[in-house]
């Protein structure tokens, strides 16, 4: 029986042919299955940071010496923590693909009030402009 082929590995895959090997990032509860699709990659490496912001400054320097770099965090509060690298990088044109976990769609659809939201049932903030 074949292994099923998951969007997680499509993205993957896209980012290895990019031109990154490494992914940095912060593990978190909705990204852990990220994480378990780069660590079990042949083409990418994952570089743990201590915070997301350090990530995002990684991925940013990265993406200056190599071309095009990719960090993963968390819903919430990993995706808050890095913007300000994440917005130092596209205003300095450093392309950096920001891969945010996020809870399920069922979770979502419920309306429940959970960590790394805002506890209102909306989670959807973050993505408003």
């Amino acid at each position: 029986m074949s292994q099923k082929y998951t969007i997680a590995d499509y993205l993957f895959d896209r980012v290895a042919e990019a031109g990154a090997s490494e992914i940095f990032g912060v593990p978190g509860d909705f990204n852990l299955t990220f994480l378990d699709n780069i660590i079990a990659s042949d083409k990418l490496r994952w570089v743990g940071n201590t915070n997301e912001l350090n990530a995002g400054y990684a991925a940013d320097g990265y993406a200056r010496e190599r071309g095009f770099a990719a960090m993963v965090t968390t819903f919430g509060v990993g995706e808050l923590s890095a913007i300000n690298a994440t917005a130092g990088s596209f205003a300095e044109y450093a392309p950096v693909l920001h891969i945010v976990g996020a809870p399920s769609t069922a979770l979502q659809d419920s309306k429940r009030r959970i960590h790394h939201s805002l506890g209102d049932g909306v989670f959807n903030h973050f993505i408003k402009w």
